[in-house]
Parts: structure tokens; C-alpha cells; sequence
């Protein structure tokens, strides 16, 4: 599946953990900062339990990829530079505007301060397999991970099993009405979850989600967004299964 790295979101500073370890402070204090580079995620106890959290997607990547995975390849295919990569976005019909977001988001952090390497979001010394999901993830899989990681799609939510396999391979509409509810999310971006929710296949839908959530990325590089983090209850009728509270 497209975009693997789950810690991409690391290389920006907003998103490292300042707190003593093991636990972050807040939602987002996400990811340990080693030796030059992101690392793990940083685990939370889920508010109101004695669990760990996790990245949960609100929209899952299964659904995300039937946008993404053509794409990616069809990007490895096409770049082996920087330059390429331009290009390749200036060049998608219909305008993929979205794409140049990332593209700028992707640049910040290669800029200074943070300094970034290209390396983190494409390897361009691996050689093109033609059509092969694999081999694009290596090339250029960093790049999609922005868009398949990006905070603004991550609930720290309990594991699924802890959520009686709750959401599985499905858009987590518990999550998305307690954040619609509470007003705790973008309002571009909830109304594009709604229209996911009622056409989870439909490419065109999926991608002008992907747009929404794109177009938070500059504003992430000034102050954190989702990694929405907010109290959980056990379900009165059903033992054992976490639900919002």
C-alpha cells in the first residue's frame, strides 16, 4: 500500500516528542527524534483507560490506495529527480493542485532549519520496476506517506481489538461523529469524511478528501493539527469494548 513510513510525520518539529519519555505530554508530541531522524511513534494512554494508543486512520489506507497506489507508480515511473517530480505534477490532467501542497510541505522540511533529507521522501538509486507497487514505494513511497500518515487522518485511538474489531477496513465513524460533533476537526475535511462514508469507493470522492487533508499541510508547519486524542468509555452494552465517551 501506498506510503509506509509512519513516522514521516516526524521530520516535522511540531510532531517530536518534548517530554520525558515514555509518555508525551500531549497529542502531539508523536514521534521519538534519534540520532538525526524520526523514530517511533510515541505511545499515549488513551484518556479514561489504562490502554495504549495508536495511529488510527479515520479514512483507512485500503481506501486511500485506490487513489494512491496508481499514483505512486505512476510517479516512479515517470521521475528520477527532483525536477521529475515537479514536472509530474505540472503535467497531471485533470490539475492535481493537492499534489503540489505535499510537494511544498515535503520542500519545507528539506529546508533549514529542519534539513530534511531527500533520501527520507525518495530514493532515487533504485532502478524502476515497471508497474510494481514495491518498487515505487522504495522510490518514492516517502513522499506518499505525507498523504497516507498526514495527522489531520490519525485519531489516537485504542487498537481495533480493543474496539470489539472495530474499524477495520472501514471509514472509523465513530471517530469522525465524536470530532463532528465536537467541532475538533477541520470542516473541510469532516465534510469530505462524510462523502467517503457514503461512496467509500469512488475514486473521485476519495480524492478530493485527500485534497482537504492536503491542503492543512502548510499550516502544519506553523502549529500541530489532528493526532485527535479525547476521552473513551467502556460500552455499557458491550463489556470490554472501548467507544468515545
Amino acid at each position: 500500500m501506498a506510503g509506509n513510513t509512519d513516522n514521516i510525520h516526524g521530520w516535522n518539529p511540531l510532531y517530536r516528542d518534548r517530554d520525558p519519555y515514555p509518555l508525551p505530554g500531549n497529542n502531539f508530541d508523536s514521534f521519538l527524534f534519534n540520532y538525526g531522524r524520526p523514530g517511533n511513534f510515541n505511545y499515549r494512554l488513551v484518556e479514561g483507560t489504562n490502554v495504549l494508543d495508536h495511529q488510527g486512520h479515520i479514512v483507512p489506507q485500503n481506501i486511500l490506495n485506490i487513489v494512491l497506489d496508481p499514483l505512486m507508480i505512476a510517479m516512479s515511473e515517470a521521475c528520477n529527480n527532483a525536477g521529475d517530480v515537479v514536472n509530474f505534477i505540472n503535467n497531471q490532467i485533470p490539475p492535481r493542485p493537492w499534489l503540489q501542497q505535499v510537494l511544498n510541505y515535503v520542500n519545507a522540511l528539506q529546508a533549514l532549519p529542519i534539513a530534511a533529507p531527500e533520501a527520507a521522501f525518495f530514493d532515487w538509486g533504485t532502478p524502476v520496476i515497471l508497474n510494481d507497487a514495491a518498487n515505487a514505494e522504495t522510490r518514492v513511497g516517502g513522499f506518499f506517506s505525507i498523504m497516507t500518515w498526514n495527522p489531520v487522518n490519525i485519531c489516537r485511538a485504542p487498537v481495533d481489538a480493543q474496539r470489539g474489531n472495530y474499524p477495520g477496513n472501514a471509514v472509523d465513524v465513530q471517530v469522525f461523529t465524536y470530532l463532528d460533533a465536537n467541532n475538533l476537526a477541520d470542516p473541510a475535511c469532516l465534510i469530505a469524511i462524510q462523502n467517503v462514508i457514503n461512496n467509500p469507493n469512488n475514486a473521485a470522492v476519495i480524492e478530493a478528501f485527500l485534497s482537504a487533508c492536503s491542503a492543512t499541510l502548510a499550516a502544519q508547519l506553523i502549529a500541530g493539527a489532528g493526532f485527535y486524542a479525547f476521552p473513551w468509555q467502556v460500552n455499557p452494552l458491550a463489556p470490554g469494548v472501548l467507544i468515545p465517551a
